[in-house]
């Protein structure tokens, strides 16, 4: 295998995720684009209207200008914990929360209006249009009217509470094109939740609003998820029987481990993994869960691929990623989500250590050791991984403010983790196949040291001798002259010369007259 596949493989992969990473930023100006020539009513550039409580009357002609609603002139996300916070006038009734309180708060109702114009009548400009409305994300029991007529429903309560809790992304909600009015148009949601929970309202930033069924579909759909969890799911299996095969390769299994937690984590964040479990509540929870292990995975992978053993401080980070794991199981959510931001800033501290210890040093190493830095490079576990580490640095980096402020949801880690899965199971192949190589060279020289009567006789085969041939040579090896191997087999000596002069030249020994036997006896040694 070429020394530099490698390399290039890790070269294309970068390629890749920038390719992707430009094309989620040409998606939005396409979105921009389109707006302009086909049906595409942008939400965000209207105020967004919030109150306590839900009356019908508000979906249909609210008054917003009675004092008693919180507006919002620019919008990006609108989740009641923060509309509390920072926003004035506040919110009347919300509840005060103590930081990882393992209790959550009685739920509430809410009403978000947003009040939009449109310039032409759907139906009597295109037939051929059927109009959907977006949602980049909603939560956690809802209902959405538009101009006071029940479009979409996820309302489960009994008694007062909920029973089953809809949080869900990317919510594309077909609509009749008479629903639509020229002119002003009011879409109402009506939200219950628990005040305290972040998923209680628009978690993320964007997109929200309305266009044609074929269009939303095109810009939102799951093919690169399927791909990417496709792809993880494959590359775990692999390690598996690879690790299945042999045992003493240990960071097969967890590299195998890893790759499975990446296809399960971004399982539980598509949208159609709610048509297996409705109740988004279970599904948040196992994405927790899930998401805990991921980097102590990624730190005992590379502990015992570039060091041979597990660190003290992947022990402690383990243990507590698994107390924050177990525990948001058995609380409330919004502990879970508190949960969540304290292991994201946590991991930040272990990603940077990680890099450090288990790539950077063991790297320097390498080059101190002699090796060139191309070399060291291509051909070490740290260099392949300094690579394919660099990438992933970033994307986590990234989506973690992202998910602690920006909340754009562009999901960079994804494709920075395939690249990594990929870059890693080529790495571990490759590295395999030069370990494998040369265990067989070592045993091929053990094998001619241990038993040499093998190796000769390996080497007889090789030359073409014939069997009279071999009894021959044998008997020279073990050092009788032509007269005496002549006695032994029964023949005469003139023969006995004819059969050595042919292993001579069989051999490749030119000079067979003065030192034959001896270099006979040398090429058999060496």
């Amino acid at each position: 295998m070429d020394s530099s596949v490698l390399s290039k493989t890790n070269f294309i992969f970068a390629v890749l995720l920038l390719t992707l990473t430009m094309s989620c930023t040409e998606q939005d100006a396409a979105k921009a684009f389109a707006g302009e020539d086909q049906f595409y009513v942008d939400l965000q550039k209207f105020p967004l209207y919030v109150k306590a409580d839900f009356n019908p009357s508000n979906a249909v002609s609210p008054d917003l200008q009675d004092g008693s609603w919180q507006v919002r002139e620019q919008w990006r996300g609108a989740v009641i914990r923060r509309l509390g916070l920072h926003d004035k006038p506040s919110l009347p009734g919300l509840p005060k929360r103590a930081f990882l309180s393992p209790w959550g708060r009685p739920e509430q109702e809410w009403t978000f209006v947003i009040p939009f114009t449109m310039d032409t009548s759907l139906k009597d400009d295109d037939a051929l249009v059927i109009p959907c409305l977006y949602l980049a994300s909603i939560g956690i029991n809802w209902e959405i009217y538009l101009n006071g007529t029940l479009i979409k429903k996820e309302m489960h309560l009994s008694g007062g509470h909920i029973t089953e809790q809809h949080y869900e992304r990317d919510v594309i909600v077909p609509i009749n094109s008479s629903l639509l009015q020229k002119g002003k148009n009011i879409l109402a949601f009506r939200i219950i939740g628990d005040p305290t929970d972040y998923t209680t309202g628009f978690t993320y930033r964007s997109p929200y609003y309305f266009a044609d069924y074929d269009y939303i579909t095109r810009s939102h759909n799951d093919i690169e998820k399927i791909i990417i969890i496709s792809i993880l799911a494959i590359l775990g299996i692999y390690h598996f029987l690879f690790f299945a095969i042999f045992r003493e390769n240990r960071y097969n299994l967890i590299c195998g481990f890893l790759s499975i937690g990446m296809g399960l984590y971004y399982l539980w964040r598509t949208h159609w993994i709610h048509q297996i479990i409705p109740n988004t509540d279970i599904v948040i929870r196992l994405e927790y869960f899930t998401l805990y292990f991921m980097i102590p995975t990624a730190m005992a992978y590379t502990d015992k691929l570039c060091n041979g053993r597990y660190s003290i401080v992947t022990k402690i980070y383990s243990v507590f990623c698994f107390i924050l794991a177990v525990s948001q199981l058995f609380f409330s959510r919004t502990y879970g989500s508190e949960a969540a931001a304290v292991w994201q800033a946590a991991s930040i501290f272990a990603i940077v250590w990680m890099y450090i210890h288990n790539i950077i040093l063991p790297f320097a190493c390498e080059l101190k050791n002699g090796k060139k830095f191309a070399d060291a490079l291509v051909n070490t576990h740290p260099g392949n991984l300094l690579v394919t580490f660099a990438i992933i640095v970033l994307t986590v980096v990234f989506d973690l403010i992202d998910s602690l402020a920006l909340h754009y949801s562009l999901n960079l880690t994804s494709y920075g983790m395939v690249a990594f899965a990929l870059s890693d199971t080529l790495m571990l192949f490759r590295m395999s196949v030069i370990k494998n190589r040369e265990l067989k060279e070592k045993s091929a020289l053990l094998e001619k040291a241990t038993n040499p009567a093998s190796a000769r006789e390996k080497a007889f085969n090789s030359y073409g001798l014939t069997e009279r041939e071999k009894e021959v040579a044998r008997l020279m090896i073990e050092g009788l002259d032509n007269k005496d191997i002549g006695g032994r087999l029964f023949v005469s000596n003139s023969t006995i010369a004819f059969h050595v002069t042919n292993i001579f030249r069989k051999s490749g020994i030119i000079d067979g007259k003065n030192k034959g036997r001896a270099m006979f006896l040398a090429k058999l040694i060496n």
